[in-house]
């Protein structure tokens, strides 16, 4: 049995990485991994906040199908077989390596790692965003001395643990959201790479590189994480060693594959695929779904809806259920988006936008009674058994006005609005 490492880096963004196209930086030890590997192009985290994604990472389920309700501090997940568990009967021995300051939020509000995990919190290797009290520079200079040490004692845990251990080893190794020594989103990139370099140089076994979800970055105007399913929050990369003899995966992939690619090293076709930022109790919840080019996303909080089509638009600038767009020259003037904007394949999206929208109907859980009918899969029988023949149906009309209508809850206000 090969030794397996999963190396995640918090908020990392594929424009990051020069494999993945980036024009600011330059990472060729990764670059190097995607080279002798397989790289996806369009790999989906299950959520857009570290504990919820990480659960559905390693436990292969996707947000709406966890029984967790509320982000709270939860108990030992037990609803499936994990990724460490699987190992961990493959008689693996498991370990994590991340930093104090992820040990004390991500491991709080997931908990799915196996009893018999060896969890190794590194200090003062983190750069903890917004808590730091540190004061504002406009071009801050980087603290090269604290950085290399913050990699090398990453890379330090992971020497230690494959020269101490007498059996196979999976490692999963979490890098925070910035190494101390560093500031910003980003801005740690060089040191993430030479990490990689230094790891892959070392370690005998297989080595996957990942991120449990990106950041907004600036797109649209929005900055940091969680809130959101757009692309450079949701699309994370994914580095593995070769699968199938494929360069490149540009199919949709969601991260709740990862069991499989790990254990099986296949990959599984899914005609839809997933990514969430709340519970499904939580009010303000968005829920994404992909099928081929087309992305649509549910708003919890307003009921309203959004359609892209990544071919033509990558960066979801058009909502294509919008009717009219406000001229923001213009108060209360508008114009019919079909006036400005040309699509070919709005044809093929109004197709795409029902099939989407009856998965939405299949798998949206609200809370209350609605959640239960939908949990047991709209089984009307179990419905009745449940709720009792009249709560039923006034449940099953409600549902029916908002099925399959074409923009009948788009948001109809600028291009691009959150």
């Amino acid at each position: 049995m090969n030794n397996i490492l999963l190396i995640t880096k918090d908020v990392l963004r594929k424009d990051y990485l020069s494999c993945y196209g980036s024009r600011l930086y330059r990472t060729p030890n990764i670059d190097k991994l995607a080279e002798d590997g397989t790289i996806f192009m369009n790999y989906y985290a299950g959520a857009t906040s570290t504990a919820m994604a990480i659960t559905c990472m390693f436990s292969g389920l996707n947000a709406y199908e966890l029984k967790r309700h509320y982000y709270k501090e939860v108990e030992q997940f037990d609803q499936c077989p994990t990724l460490f568990s699987m190992l961990e009967d493959r008689g693996y021995e498991n370990h994590v390596v991340w930093s104090d300051f992820l040990m004390k939020l991500g491991w709080r509000y997931s908990k799915v790692f196996s009893p018999n995990t060896k969890v190794h919190n590194l200090v003062n290797t983190h750069f903890d965003i917004g808590k730091t009290g540190r004061k504002a520079d406009i071009f801050p200079s980087p603290n090269e001395a604290e950085g290399l040490r913050s990699i090398q004692a990453f890379y330090d845990t992971l020497v230690e643990i494959t020269r101490n251990s007498q059996r196979p080893v999976f490692i999963w190794m979490h890098c925070p959201h910035v190494f101390l020594g560093r500031w910003g989103y980003g801005s740690d990139t060089d040191l993430l790479d030479t990490l990689v370099g230094k790891i892959a140089a070392f370690f005998q076994g297989e080595i996957y590189l990942s991120a449990d979800h990106g950041n907004m970055g600036g797109d649209r105007g929005i900055f940091s994480y969680g809130y959101h399913v757009y692309e450079g929050i949701a699309n994370i990369p994914l580095i593995t060693p070769s699968l199938d003899g494929r360069k490149i995966v540009v199919e949709p992939i969601g991260s709740t594959q990862l069991k499989n690619i790990i254990l099986e090293k296949k990959i599984r076709p899914q005609e839809f695929v997933y990514s969430d930022t709340r519970y499904y109790a939580q009010p303000n919840r968005k829920l994404m779904i992909r099928r081929g080019d087309f992305k649509y996303i549910y708003n919890k909080r307003d009921k309203s809806e959004e359609l892209y089509d990544l071919k033509y638009d990558p960066h979801e600038n058009v909502n294509l259920l919008m009717s009219k767009v406000a001229d923001i020259n213009q108060k209360g003037a508008y114009y019919l988006l079909d006036e400005l904007y040309y699509n070919p394949r709005m044809i093929e999206a109004k197709k795409a936008y029902l099939v989407l929208k009856k998965e939405w109907d299949r798998v949206w859980r609200n809370g209350g009674r609605v959640m239960e009918l939908l949990l047991v899969g709209n089984d009307i029988k179990n419905g009745i058994r449940i709720f009792g023949l009249k709560d039923t149906i006034s449940i099953l009309l409600r549902l029916s006005k908002t099925r399959g209508k074409w923009g009948a809850r788009a948001k109809s206000d600028l291009i691009g609005n959150t």
